[in-house]
């Protein structure tokens, strides 16, 4: 039993010794660069996920605005429906004045739908852009936070692979950061 502890100290000696000082800062060094860039991450995706929900609430206004402006062009189409319709009960030429009046309303709303539309699909599309970007961040801090592991778990066990793995894995993170980061 003595001789086992024996045994267990020296390899605890010798693993120490195989992980200097030196290698400890730099594994320390590596999950603060690597923590930095998963806060970045964070903070960005965040904000898009913000953007996303901002511009669909808009683009929902925008469809809702588009209702009421059909709501009322089919109101003025109803309108010269009941005028056709009873005609000769009217004065004709004030009953053409009204159907003209309100056919230039009718124009007026279909115009004014469009420019309604085309705003709400300006909105959907930038939510859309914010969420692509959102996923691209959220990728690269799942990588990120896994590096900052191994290297933690570099420093618990001191086997320089796990550095070196978490080396590899927050390449990856920093990758989809910078390069999500390069879309914007």
């Amino acid at each position: 039993m003595a001789e086992e502890k024996k045994d267990e100290e020296k390899k605890s000696e010798d693993s120490e010794k195989k992980f200097p000082d030196r290698q400890t800062k730099l594994v320390a060094l590596t999950a603060l660069l690597l923590a930095i860039c998963a806060t970045f991450s964070s903070l960005k995706a965040g904000g898009l996920t913000n953007a996303a929900i901002l511009a669909q609430s808009q683009a929902s206004d925008q469809w809702a605005y588009y209702q009421a402006k059909s709501l009322k062009e089919n109101t003025y189409k109803v309108q010269i429906d009941q005028i056709k319709l009873h005609q000769g009960q009217f004065d004709s030429e004030q009953a053409d004045k009204t159907i003209a009046k309100y056919q230039e309303k009718i124009e007026q709303y279909k115009q004014e739908e469009q420019e309604i539309s085309e705003t709400a699909k300006g909105l959907e599309a930038k939510r859309d852009h914010s969420l692509e970007l959102r996923t691209g961040f959220s990728s690269g801090l799942t990588y990120l936070q896994i590096a900052i592991l191994l290297a933690s778990l570099t420093a618990l066990v001191k086997q320089i692979m796990f550095w070196y793995a978490s080396i590899v894995v927050g390449a990856i993170g920093a990758y989809y950061f910078f390069s999500t980061l390069l879309l914007m």
